[in-house]
């Protein structure tokens, strides 16, 4: 039950997914209909013929050759050959044969029939070769007579001679070449007559060849050669003649002509697409994690699989179904595409190849972990495995069954050759029933449609196999794989035996003993959890080891919070990700609620929640979907669900958003519902990643609160970078470095060993005597240290066990502060923060931490100007003594940064070399790039040419005895002895083979016409030849009637009647046995094949086309992920020029579009395909492609638009390439074929395709390459040229001619296109199109505005942010240029259904060398403004001014003076660290030959030395940051906007980029910060706004803002555990009884936090009273700190309205 209820969930989850992807839903179904629409338009477009009468063909003469024999070959006589040639009686019969056939014609002997064929294929003068007689009889001398019973074979030339080539429907499979030997049947049989036009039969050209001629002479000469006279005699009353069989009423169909060999194709673009999406989305679920996430939950792979099949089979049954109905639907009377099959088989088909196509999907899944790259190579191997089926078709006839099964182990081999068999049953007139499962379409195949469905659920079955072993064995980059054996290992069947940690090992701990200072002692009335003994993990780095994490030895216990800190890259995500199953440890083990990790992960998902680094959500689930589906798959029943829910929902804040989209939450929304995912079910074993990241202020805090109260009987292991939350979270905190532990225990005790005590700041004034300051603190506390005298600040560090001392010193300090000089003085508790960079700087003592400053969190922003080393240069400053520091100090003053065309060409070359870089580091797309069109269009040429020379066509016995039992109707009308002499031996002859002679009594003709009625196409098989006996006048005349529906029928029939006259003569014994062998092709005939030629352009276009489909779409990749994640809009931002950006790409791509299309000219030139490479036509080929290319490029640029990823992009875009390709050159193509009739329709919709350049492409390679293969057959004689004037062939002598099959129209369509789609491309670039747009709607924008304002409340505005509007509003005229940033009136609204109003009426002046801080919380509008001073939004009013600039007018101005971090990392994965810098650098217009130094510097200065030539995609979430805060900041901005800019650094990280900051502030640029971190606020802002609602709520300088929202100090202390409770009661009543007003913020373990309001409190008055109380209330440590910014900042929290959205 619990395997179906997940199978349930999973079902539920697939199908909520893809029902709101509504395009892809959409498209999977929309594409088979619009294949089979396509059939059905043309069903209706080709007109059927109804001919209502019987067909009654003319009697044929065989007495002479056709007229086309009398004339002699070019300068040469016909030559009739015999073999042997010593054979006296070989060559009298044909000598007799030769006076028989009355034209000029000379015998020819060959020793034998090697000499023979040697002499056709080699000698030029071989044309002339009528044809051979071969006796196969040994003649061991020249006198042996011949035998009584004759065999022999006649031997034609290979290619027909007299047939004329024509246009029509030339790209089919090659019927007229040959003599189809290999099969007495054509491939594809028509429903009604075959070539219904030729009373001769037509092919292959028994009749028109002058087989029969030669037959029948060879056979009366056989007959004069045994019985002379006899002969004659009888010739002189008898009269031999052929006739074709009469045909009944039939519907001529022109339609399965054009359908029968397409069909395979247009299945296979109907799954196309899914086949992509299938592999997308499975391979998107492991790249996001998402897969192994729900594996950690406790899901079954096989169940994750089975969930995946049924949803999307369910699909493929929908799509299949309206397949059928739209096949098997009659658009007409009695006219349907598939009119005669039955509709369930055919549904079974398309249901059986439909699963081969999910496992194909499933197993291509497997072997890649990027979506972009699963789609763009499944995608090629989808149709690489149609492609054989060109080498299959053309040889069907010459394979075993052995070798077609084994063909069918590709599914779409499979399919094609299933779809084959359907048009063979429906062309036949029976379509395919159930009844004809296992019977083949006709005698000559032995395979039938029951082996094809068997085969297409094989596959399917041999696709799972390899799905399952490549799964476990190479599970990705996310998962614990299993040894390449794993099958064979009993475990892996049968399960592991639970290996529960005992008692004995815990007492047994060897660890215990090392245990140093820094470790506290583990409390031990609690439960451990969590046991990690010795674990460590390698990772191999290139050839290198590096270990992540060091035998690691550690407990976590239940009912408390562990929290794992470390820098980043110190082991912690390793160490989580180990404890989870997402990687397998090295060496060592770690148990989990007694389970050991790597043999019982099943176990232990049950009870573990994990909420990752990375959220790992389904972007189309909504919030109460997400709890609803993780509940029930960690085993809730689904009746307590929506109660869970419900209460979840609650618990995480989050019910007003319960119905929303997780890709439409904000960052801090998403980390709450990955908490909710974590917490839901009950899981005991919580692992927290980096919860609270992207939190403003009061979300964290939400969490924190969640967290300890529900922390109870969990084991919670958490990891963060906010010190602050480590400090109030951890029951014991574990600080790692370098892979391994170095110390763990209680916020307390880490304090103790590593903390000094506290810091006590003061700001100096101007005459401020430090000596004397040090004398007083030293006079009351003697162990005080000088930690720090700089610029304005003087920092002391004094003892904690010390405060017994501070109420006098403190006081001393207030009674002397004036006369000591000090502006003001505050104290802070050592900080986790502190304790954390004391840690790291004992590991590594290579790291400077007294380097980092620790700022005093209240004055930092007081710092004196003159106090800071003023150190201005393009990349950040750096310290001058530093070497690199110096040698720029030499340059700065030199430095100007490049303009105009010098700017422009930088740019140029920076974005060239972005795009190089990509494809250097995307090797395998390049490879792909370059592979998939060649292997396409040499697998194509290879399948041409095989086809065209697999073998010589083999003998065949022209006897009824091939084809098994058969009717052979005869008649004797009339009293003619000799007819019923004859028909009495016909009937003795044909019973004595095995036939079954019947005689008519009617008129033979009728009878044919009425059983052929009757039986349909079964007559066909079983009624090939008759014959009718009558006198003429004098003459007995004999009619040998055959069957056209068989290729040979007349040259049998023709066997049957003479072998009859032949017994007559000379008795029962006598025998006639007559094979056709044709000739092998001379070498003259393989150089000068003209009827290959037709297809072979068609199959050329065809494959260049699909694989140009899967080329042009990977152009769009890079533009989609660049504007996916923003790295476009910065290097906008960062100045670079829309042409410089898009004409740079676009040179790079057409180089790379020119080396594939270069390797195809030398694959065209190794096939020798003349039309592509002689004639100096290789130039022409070339400028096609690259004409295609340069429609392309441009268009896949342009569509990028449409798509937010670039999975999403390739899969799409490769479909609408196939569509707008080969979809539209295949309708094109079938309706030019004359039968079809639908020539001016077709010449229509190609003008109408000329806009798109597949369409351009596929129509102009095969135009050419018929133009020229037209035109040399044309001119190559003149009788050739006398038979193209006469069947109206057309050829162009100039192949850039404006008509077909000139591809001019072609050539110009895609040279015009691709300029057109440049400049559209460059007008949405430039804003002009979005401009019109904006003016269009700028009045019904402001009457919303002025709609949104009448509605809002009036609110008092704060009195400082009314003074700076007013200062805005009435500027002095040298305040625009002086000024870096202005923002005026400033507002943002949305258009929505409720219009949205994100910003409101914004207005501030940021001055130089001002940071100037904005916060909100998420929702606030902060990003929005962002967004608008960046020229990403657009304004709905107001404006902003840059240096003078208007954005709203000039934001390219704008752009070059301004740097932007965005709040997530705007980063190219393909380039390093060091490359990002340079180009950016080059972007700014720094010279060349200072970027080198510039960028040394900027690394430097963020501490990215170490990872400066790593790949950005390796970085860590705090390296990216301080990357993309280093782009800011490069070139030297007037104005820096970051957005966010330390979000997931460590402490030493966040310190080095604040130093950073203050250096590129204090050297006179313009910041603009927006944090959800108040230290970092403090830190670096002079002045700073709250938002709120897009409004600012207050304004000022920090301290500012604290004097005048905020008042008291902050309060922290811990009683003693003993008697904790009562201790506690007794302290909290004692605070509010002395503190009048006190707030109790939050209270936990023993811990409380109180706000002491009232400004009349003193240092001195709290110290005092706190010491008095400290032994009296048992309190264990305290600290005080004056109030913080943060409080100021809670304090705003109820004007924010909780449905604030993201970014606005």
């Amino acid at each position: 039950m619990a395997v179906l209820r997940q199978l349930a969930l999973l079902l539920w989850k697939n199908y909520t997914l893809q029902k709101r992807k509504v395009l892809v839903t959409v498209l999977e179904l929309f594409l088979p209909l619009l294949f089979s629409g396509i059939l059905i338009w043309l069903r209706l477009k080709i007109q059927s013929e109804n001919v209502p009468n019987a067909t009654i063909y003319p009697g044929q003469s065989i007495q002479e050759l056709p007229l086309f024999f009398t004339f002699p070959p070019p300068g040469d006589t016909w030559e009739l050959a015999y073999i042997p040639s010593h054979s006296d009686a070989a060559k009298t019969v044909t000598e007799t044969v030769r006076r028989a056939l009355v034209i000029n014609m000379r015998v020819r002997g060959f020793p034998s029939e090697k000499d023979f064929e040697d002499y056709i294929r080699y000698d030029n003068c071989s044309s002339s070769v009528l044809a051979a007689v071969v006796f196969e009889h040994p003649f061991n001398h020249s006198k042996e007579p011949l035998p009584l019973a004759v065999k022999y074979h006649l031997r034609f030339s290979y290619t027909r001679r007299n047939y004329m080539w024509t246009q029509t429907g030339s790209f089919f499979l090659k019927e007229t070449e040959g003599w189809h030997t290999t099969s007495l049947f054509p491939l594809f049989p028509n429903p009604g007559p075959r070539e219904p036009t030729s009373p001769d039969g037509g092919e292959p050209g028994y009749i028109r060849e002058g087989f029969l001629a030669v037959q029948h002479a060879v056979d009366r000469a056989i007959m004069e050669y045994h019985a002379d006279a006899a002969t004659r005699q009888l010739f002189q009353r008898l009269t031999v003649t052929i006739k074709r069989f009469p045909y009944p009423p039939f519907i001529a169909d022109p339609f399965l002509v054009a359908i029968q060999y397409q069909l395979p194709l247009l299945l296979l673009l109907s799954f196309t697409y899914t086949a992509l999406t299938i592999a997308r989305a499975v391979v998107q679920e492991k790249e996001r994690r998402l897969k192994e996430y729900m594996r950690m939950m406790g899901l079954s792979s096989w169940l994750h699989w089975s969930a995946w099949f049924l949803l999307f089979f369910l699909f493929l049954l929908i799509a299949a179904s309206f397949m059928t109905l739209l096949f098997c639907v009659k658009v007409k009377p009695n006219v349907a595409v598939l009119s005669r099959s039955d509709p369930s088989l055919v549904l079974a088909f398309l249901l059986c190849f439909a699963i081969s196509t999910i496992s194909f999907s499933f197993m291509v899944s497997t072997f890649f972990s990027k979506a972009n790259m699963a789609a763009a190579f499944g995608g090629f191997l989808y149709f690489f495995t149609y492609i054989p089926y060109f080498f299959v078709a053309p040889r069907y006839n010459w394979m075993t069954l052995s070798q077609k099964l084994c063909s069918c182990l590709l599914s779409n081999v499979a399919m094609a050759m299933g779809a084959q068999l359907i048009g063979k049953f429906e062309a036949k007139g029976m379509g395919i029933q159930w009844r004809d499962l296992l019977s083949p379409v006709n005698v000559d195949d032995d395979f039938c449609f029951g082996q094809v469905l068997g085969m297409l659920l094989l596959d399917s079955v041999l696709y799972g196999l390899v799905t399952w072993y490549m799964e476990a064995v190479f599970p990705g980059q996310f998962g614990v794989p299993q040894p390449w054996y794993f099958f064979i290992m009993p475990s892996y069947w049968c399960g592991k035996p639970r290996a529960v940690a005992g008692k004995e090992e815990e007492d047994s701990d060897p660890e215990k003993a090392l245990r140093n200072e820094y470790f506290e002692a583990e409390p031990e009335d609690l439960v451990a959890g969590i046991k990690i003994k010795h674990l460590s993990k390698v990772f191999r780095v290139g050839n290198k080891d590096r270990a992540a994490v060091r035998d690691l030895n550690l407990n976590l216990y239940e009912g408390q919070i562990t929290v794992l800190l470390g820098h980043n890259g110190a082991g912690k995500t390793t160490t989580l990700s180990m404890l989870t199953g997402l990687f397998p440890p090295t060496s060592g083990r770690a148990y989990i609620s007694g389970y050991e990790i790597s043999q019982d992960m099943v176990q232990i998902r049950k009870s573990l929640g994990l909420c990752p680094q990375h959220d790992i959500l389904f972007d189309n689930l909504t919030v109460a979907e997400h709890l609803y589906f993780y509940a029930q798959l960690k085993g809730l029943s689904r009746q307590k669900c929506p109660e869970e829910v419900k209460q979840m929902l609650h618990i995480i804040g989050l019910e007003d958003k319960w119905n929303s989209r997780s890709r439409f939450l904000s960052g801090g929304m998403r980390r709450k519902l990955s908490i909710g995912i974590a917490l839901i079910a009950g899981s005991k074993v919580l692992i927290l990643d980096e919860p609270t990241s992207g939190m403003d202020a009061i979300s964290r805090r939400a969490i924190w609160d969640l967290l300890q109260r529900q922390k109870s009987d969990r084991t919670i292991v958490l990891t963060t970078h906010f010190m602050d939350e480590a400090d109030l979270l951890g029951d014991r905190i574990a600080i790692m470095a370098k892979g391994e532990l170095q110390c763990c225990g209680s916020s307390l005790f880490l304090k103790q060993k590593y903390g000094a005590g506290y810091h006590m700041t003061l700001v100096k004034e101007p005459h401020c005597n430090p000596e004397d300051i040090s004398q007083l603190v030293h006079h009351h506390v003697p162990n005080a240290t000088l930690e720090s005298s700089a610029g304005a600040e003087l920092s002391f560090i004094l003892p904690r066990e010390s405060t017994h001392r501070f109420e006098g010193l403190f006081a001393k300090l207030e009674k002397k502060q004036k006369e000591l000089g000090i502006a003001s003085f505050g104290a802070s508790i050592t900080t986790m923060e502190e304790v954390f960079l004391r840690v790291g700087k004992l590991v590594d003592s290579s790291m400077d931490i007294q380097a980092i400053q620790l700022p005093a969190l209240q004055y930092q922003h007081e710092r004196r100007a003159s106090d800071w080393a003023v150190d201005s240069n393009l990349c950040g400053a750096m310290d001058p003594s530093d070497g690199i520091g110096a040698l720029i100090e030499e340059e700065r003053t030199a430095v100007k940064l490049n303009t105009g065309l010098a700017l422009h060409c930088q740019q140029f070359w920076a974005m060239f070399l972005k795009k190089a870089a990509y494809s250097w580091r995307e090797w395998k797309m390049v490879a792909a790039q370059v592979l998939v069109p060649l292997t396409c269009v040499t697998l194509a040429l290879l399948a041409i040419n095989y086809s065209s020379e697999l073998f010589d066509d083999p003998m065949l016995r022209l006897t009824l005895g091939e084809y098994g039992r058969t009717v052979v109707p005869f008649s004797v009308p009339g009293t003619s002895q000799l007819g019923q002499q004859l028909s009495e031996h016909l009937k003795d002859a044909l019973q004595a083979e095995g036939q079954e002679p019947r005689e008519v009594l009617g008129d033979l003709e009728e009878f044919l016409i009425f059983r052929a009625s009757v039986e349909g196409g079964g007559f066909n098989e079983r009624c090939l030849v008759a014959a009718s006996f009558r006198d003429v006048g004098e003459r007995t005349v004999v009619n040998a009637l055959f069957n056209n529906q068989a290729y040979h029928s007349p040259a049998t029939a023709l066997a049957v009647v003479d072998n009859l006259l032949f017994k007559l003569l000379c008795g029962p014994h006598a025998s006639i046995v007559v094979s056709n062998f044709p000739q092998p092709r001379s070498a003259l005939q393989a150089a000068k094949d003209q009827f290959n030629e037709g297809r072979k352009g068609f199959d050329i276009a065809l494959n260049l086309l699909f694989a140009m489909a899967f080329l042009a779409s990977t152009f769009s990749i890079l533009a989609v992920s660049e504007r996916a994640v923003q790295a476009k809009h910065v290097q906008f931002v960062s100045g670079v020029h829309v042409a410089s950006f898009w004409l740079s790409a676009l040179l790079w791509d057409l180089i790379s579009f020119l080396i594939p299309s270069l390797l195809l000219l030398v694959v065209f030139k190794a096939f020798d395909v003349r039309a592509f490479t002689r004639d100096g036509h290789m130039a022409d080929t070339l400028l096609l492609l690259l004409l295609y290319g340069w429609a392309i490029i441009p268009l896949m640029y342009l569509m990028n638009f449409f798509f937010l990823g670039a999975a999403t992009a390739y899969t799409r875009l490769t479909i609408f390439n196939i569509l707008s390709g080969i979809a539209t050159f295949l309708m094109v193509t079938i309706m030019r074929i004359p039968a079809v009739k639908l020539e001016e329709l077709s010449k229509t919709l190609d003008h109408v395709f000329l806009v798109l350049p597949n369409h351009c492409l596929g129509m102009a390679v095969s135009s050419f390459y018929e133009n020229y293969e037209t035109r040399r057959y044309c001119t190559s004689s003149e009788v050739a040229a006398h038979y193209c004037k006469k069947y109206n062939i057309q050829y162009q002598e100039n192949f850039y001619a404006w008509s077909a099959p000139g591809v001019g129209r072609f050539v110009a369509s895609m040279a015009a296109s691709g300029c057109a789609y440049l400049i559209l491309l460059f007008l949405i670039e430039t804003n002009l199109l979005q401009r019109l747009r904006g003016i269009l709607c700028a009045l019904r924008r402001r009457r919303t505005l002025t709609e949104l304002y009448t509605r809002m409340p009036v609110l008092p505005e704060d009195q400082d942010v009314a003074d700076e509007r007013t200062r805005i509003l009435a500027p002095s005229p040298d305040s625009l240029l002086h000024t870096p940033l202005i923002i005026k009136e400033l507002s943002k609204v949305y258009e929505q259904r409720v219009p949205l109003l994100a910003v409101d009426r914004l207005s501030l002046a940021v001055q130089k060398g001002e940071c100037f801080g904005l916060l909100g919380f998420n929702g606030a509008g902060k990003t929005t403004t962002f967004k608008m001073l960046t020229g990403e939004e657009s304004l709905t009013s107001g404006d902003a001014f840059v240096g003078g600039h208007r954005i709203s007018s000039d934001v390219g101005k704008v752009r070059q003076r301004i740097g932007y971090c965005p709040q997530f990392d705007a980063l190219l994965d393909h380039m390093t660290g060091r490359e990002m810098l340079v180009m950016y650098a080059r972007l700014r217009g720094i010279p060349e030959r200072h970027i080198g130094a510039c960028v040394e510097n900027t690394l430097r200065g963020l501490l990215l030395e170490p990872h400066a030539n790593k790949l950005v995609r390796t970085y860590s979430g705090g390296n990216k940051r301080k990357l993309s805060t280093g782009i800011a900041l490069i070139g030297e901005p007037a104005v820096i906007f970051l957005d966010e800019p330390s979000t997931g650094m460590d402490p030493v990280a966040r310190r080095l980029l604040w130093d950073t900051v203050a250096r590129a502030r204090e050297s006179g640029k313009a910041i603009i910060i927006t944090s959800h971190s108040m230290e970092e606020c403090e830190a670096l802002c002079t002045r700073l706004a709250i938002m709120v609602q897009g409004q600012f709520k207050c304004l000022g300088s920090p301290q500012h803002l604290k004097s005048k929202f905020g008042s008291g100090y902050s309060l922290r202390a811990k009683v003693q555990s003993e008697g904790q409770q009562e201790a506690l009661e007794e302290f909290k009543a004692f605070v509010d009884l002395t503190f009048p007003g006190s707030v109790l913020e939050d209270e936990h373990q023993g811990m409380v936090h109180y706000h002491l309001p009232g400004r009349d409190l003193s240092w001195a008055k709290v110290f005092g009273i706190l010491e008095k109380a400290k032994e009296k209330y048992g309190v264990d440590d305290y600290s005080v700190s004056q109030i913080s910014l943060e409080q100021v900042f809670l304090s705003f929290a109820h004007l924010q309205p909780p449905t604030a959205e993201e970014g606005r």
